[in-house]
């Protein structure tokens, strides 16, 4: 799929945000979804060579756009970050699991750095319908962003940075008090902080527990089988192998085998 650039523009020195005109793509989007972009213009270019995953932040129906909040990694995150207003860029359709949305209940959102992108698209979906709590947290003050859409879309915001420099000093999942309030409970981020939110709700019953996580991804569909995770096989209670990409990006956080997925960071 190819689409027009409407805007490109850095919130600070670590994250950008693009908004991309695409009626098709906007129409067929999901909160949850994640697309596969190419980050250099040019086709005699094969530097890099791998199209970028990235989760969709936003989307607005109306003007058929969508928005892609990034951070500045690598060459291939830099060359996006380069993109001009009015450039034709290419990408997949969107790709992936989408959350399971719900209806009248109590929801926790929780976001942790470059991982509250595609928790914002989730956010303004439920608030129509739901009661929302986000809680969003970051290592400083630069991974504190868009607040003020988050606010606009939730009924009670908290905020947390490791060093203090906004909101309250520790991690994000310290903010949550009362977890057994919700019905359902949303995350992406950091796999330490999904693990520590998977924590929170192992062993209530009652609450559902989704996150979206974060893995690298070569192809986006299943076909190079880089994106390997482990779940507990709901029916035959046995560890198993799924893609994140195909099977993925969401999926129920209780059923993930968390010290595998972790083990890179613990």
């Amino acid at each position: 799929m190819k689409g027009v650039v409407v805007d490109n523009r850095l919130l600070n020195d670590k994250y950008g945000l693009m908004c991309i005109e695409s009626p098709e793509f906007v129409k067929n989007a999901n909160p949850g979804q994640f697309l596969m972009i190419k980050t250099q213009l040019h086709n005699y270019l094969y530097d890099p060579l791998l199209r970028r995953p990235l989760g969709i932040c936003d989307v607005n129906l109306k003007r058929g756009t969508f928005s892609l909040l990034y951070m500045i990694v690598g060459k291939g995150t830099k060359l996006l970050s380069n993109i001009a207003k009015e450039a034709v860029i290419s990408f997949s359709e969107p790709l992936g699991t989408p959350f399971n949305l719900t209806a009248d209940k109590k929801i926790a959102v929780i976001g942790g750095g470059v991982g509250i992108a595609p928790m914002l698209f989730l956010t303004k979906t439920l608030y129509e319908n739901n009661s929302v709590d986000v809680y969003y947290g970051g290592a400083e003050e630069k991974d504190i962003l868009l607040t003020h859409v988050f606010e606009k879309y939730s009924n009670n915001m908290k905020i947390s940075t490791n060093d203090g420099s906004v909101g309250k000093k520790g991690f994000v999942t310290d903010l949550v008090e009362n977890i057994d309030s919700y019905d359902k409970v949303y995350a992406c981020g950091p796999k330490p902080m999904l693990k520590a939110a998977f924590e929170l709700v192992k062993d209530i019953d009652e609450i559902d527990f989704e996150v979206s996580l974060e893995e690298r991804m070569a192809c986006g569909v299943g076909a190079c089988l880089g994106c390997i995770i482990y779940i507990i096989d709901e029916k035959t209670e046995k560890i198993k192998q799924v893609r994140c990409c195909a099977e993925g990006p969401v999926f129920d956080g209780k059923q993930i085998v968390w010290d595998t997925v972790c083990k890179e960071q613990l």
